[in-house]
């Protein structure tokens, strides 16, 4: 019975990911505003101030130039998160044509300029640390070394370079020669004027032949004066054109006027789906709180482990199976759209549905795997959890902290949350002192946890109820800053700052939970201490097998099912309800999952009421009412799916005291007014009989 409900995607390959994945470190782009840092890299001995240096120069350059903007507004719909269609194609291919024409300005820059303070001797390791082509197109910036310049006079006119390789006009050319059409934007972008890399060459051979006096002069200029001074610089005898910023940048007013500008031809776009249009209008209904680069770079690193997901992966797999890892991550989608789960190697992940669950169980004892589960299974699985178990929470499903994850289990159980999808601006400074972490909104307690690797720090936050604690990987610069603002804020949520961990740490299992998370996180060896204690009684998986039991029972019921639809008679009406009788009476049926056991008491009572509709018999109605009755008592009260299934129970009991003359008119008004607000709800069920054939797929080991 364990089957996907979908299969995952095929590698991607296409120019554009590989671009994109090029620039996924670009301050955020691509990334909703997060730098991220592989913790890989830091373990491995990449220094992160360099990479933080690095990263905070791809950052000015994006806020400061015409083309860096362009590429903020496209990067929120161009990549997963956003959900998989044509316009995320489209806008995907409109970002890989701008950073194919700007990556090595980029990386000219990002790369120089935080080697002017390496010392001569350390230089060499310096560039060992960085691919070739980085230090290639930074060679267009070597010449700066060897002027009579003071050191911040360097950083200046390198940083100008840059800013004026990217100046290109695409913003008053956006909509003019209506460049949100991918092959105009890659004609137009292929022009050597218009395109950074050709640019950026080009300027550095013309303020190379400057006199060491001039350069100092357009050191401490503006880059306009800088781009009068090299008004001679022609690229096919043409000269070059600058696009302008105004000086109440990053405003609402702008921010808003910018996205009307860039995405507004897409909305009105009528060769892209309406459904994709309006999504994306949805996306911009507030610019501001969506545009990446409007906060401090050093407020949006985020350290994240390597995201392919190895071992085993099921959907909806036995849930007895599930115990016994004293690690387990969580990812609750509690979204209206699809989130981006599980992530085979070399392929799409595989996409997390509203209110489904993705959980990957690590322990160093056993082999790693994970799994997709919807709210049932999920709901049966954390049932059955014990309290030995560390559950660490992703905050990518719509919620930081699980105050508010759709759902109340989850909410109730001791629990981590480790810091992944938001950036600790958003996290810390715009959600926190609002949200705070815990319902009552009461007071947060802080302490700063530093790691043994250079420069990287956790920032741990919990409520006064202990739970959850939120882990916040960063650099040791971004978790002070963060927790000194945090002190100074004056909400309605308040925040102390601890240094001692007996102040921090209110229970041996919260001790545990976070040093759990840490030693995974940094891949260390785990102590003995971090096993989970031994279950009082063992554990043995039964589902799996009571499953693969009834897999022919069903079989029996589906051909019988389809044997009614081809020829609805009596006879055969009777061979259907034998066989449905046949899975709910099976032996196995109480042992198999949760899941199973409702959606199969929800088929089998479509595939009677098919007979009801067809020859009207009364008695198998009657049966029905009871079936219907069995399913609504197995769904917890929070369940989604409980009040149409209610408003389905009543039709059914309303119709079977009309059909036997017991009915009231009274009644009758009534079933006539659940059945009107079913359909104009157009409710359906999550499964129809098609799906029975599924029952007996598994996917393959």
């Amino acid at each position: 019975m364990t089957r996907p409900s979908h299969a995952p995607s095929a590698p991607r390959t296409d120019s554009a990911t590989r671009l994109l994945d090029f620039s996924r470190d670009w301050a955020g782009l691509c990334r909703g505003g997060r730098i991220l840092v592989s913790i890989d890299r830091i373990i491995k001995g990449d220094s992160l101030t360099d990479i933080l240096a690095h990263e905070s120069v791809h950052d000015v350059l994006l806020r400061t130039t015409p083309l860096g903007w362009t590429q903020l507004v496209l990067s929120p719909s161009a990549m997963e998160p956003y959900q998989p269609g044509a316009l995320r194609d489209r806008c995907a291919r409109l970002l890989a044509a701008t950073i194919q024409a700007s990556r090595f300005t980029h990386e000219a820059v990002a790369t120089f300029l935080p080697g002017l303070a390496v010392e001569p001797a350390a230089m060499a390791g310096y560039r060992a640390r960085h691919p070739q082509p980085y230090l290639d197109a930074a060679d267009a910036l070597e010449w700066l070394r060897t002027r009579d310049l003071p050191p911040a006079s360097r950083e200046k006119l390198a940083l100008t370079l840059g800013k004026l390789a990217l100046a290109v006009p695409v913003l008053e050319r956006w909509q003019p020669q209506r460049l949100h059409r991918p092959r105009r934007a890659e004609r137009w972008l292929r022009v050597p004027r218009n395109r950074p890399d050709r640019r950026f060459p080009a300027l550095c051979r013309a303020l190379k032949q400057l006199p060491d006096e001039d350069l100092r002069h357009a050191a401490d200029a503006s880059p306009e004066e800088t781009a009068g001074l090299l008004s001679h610089v022609r690229l096919d005898a043409e000269p070059l054109e600058y696009g302008s910023l105004p000086a109440d940048i990053a405003t609402p007013a702008w921010v808003e006027g910018l996205v009307e500008n860039v995405i507004g031809p897409l909305l009105c776009e009528t060769t892209l789906p309406q459904h994709d249009r309006d999504t994306l209008a949805g996306l911009w209904a507030m610019p501001v709180l969506n545009m990446p680069g409007l906060h401090p770079a050093l407020l949006s690193v985020v350290l994240t482990p390597t995201t392919a997901t190895h071992g085993r992966m099921d959907l909806n797999p036995p849930t007895d199976e599930l115990h016994g890892y004293p690690l387990v991550d969580v990812l609750h989608n509690a979204l209206p759209v699809p989130v981006p789960g599980m992530e085979p190697v070399g392929a799409e992940p595989v996409w997390l549905h509203t209110g489904d669950t993705a959980l990957w169980f690590t322990s160093p004892w056993q082999e790693q795997r994970a799994c997709h589960l919807s709210p049932f299974w999920f709901q049966e699985w954390l049932g059955e959890l014990d309290q030995g178990t560390t559950l660490c929470v992703r905050d990518g499903g719509g919620d930081l902290a699980g105050v508010l994850t759709g759902d109340h289990r989850l909410a109730a159980r001791r629990r981590v949350v480790l810091l992944q999808h938001r950036t600790p601006h958003r996290a810390l400074l715009v959600e926190l002192p609002v949200l705070g972490l815990d319902a009552e909104r009461g007071p947060v307690t802080m302490m700063l946890a530093h790691s043994d690797l250079d420069g990287v720090a956790y920032l741990l936050l919990r409520p006064e109820s202990s739970s959850p604690v939120l882990i916040v990987p960063t650099a040791r610069v971004t978790a002070e800053r963060a927790a000194r603002a945090l002190l100074k804020r004056r909400d309605e949520v308040r925040f102390r700052l601890v240094t001692a961990p007996e102040d921090f740490y209110t229970s041996h299992a919260m001790v545990r939970d976070v040093m759990r998370v840490l030693h995974n996180f940094e891949a260390k060896p785990w102590p003995d201490t971090l096993r989970p204690d031994p279950p009082a009684a063992p554990r043995e998986p039964t589902r799996r097998r009571a499953e693969a039991d009834l897999d022919p029972v069903v079989a029996r019921m589906e051909k019988a099912a389809h044997a009614f639809t081809r020829n609805p008679t009596g006879e055969r009406l009777a061979a259907l309800s034998a066989a449905a009788e046949d899975v709910l009476g099976a032996p196995s049926f109480p042992h198999i999952s949760l899941g199973w056991q409702i959606r199969l008491r929800q088929q089998v009572a479509e595939a009677l009421y098919s007979g009801v509709q067809e020859l009207h018999d009364n008695t198998v109605l009657r049966r029905v009412v009871e079936i219907q009755t069995e399913l609504v008592s197995l769904l917890p009260q929070d369940c989604p799916e409980r009040l149409g299934q209610l408003r389905t129970l009543g039709i059914l009991s309303l119709c079977l005291r009309r059909v036997t003359g017991e009915a009231s008119l009274e009644e009758k008004a009534l079933e006539a007014r659940l059945v009107a607000s079913a359909t104009e709800a157009s409710t359906r069920k999550p499964f129809g009989l098609a799906d029975l054939r599924h029952l007996r797929r598994r996917p393959p080991g």
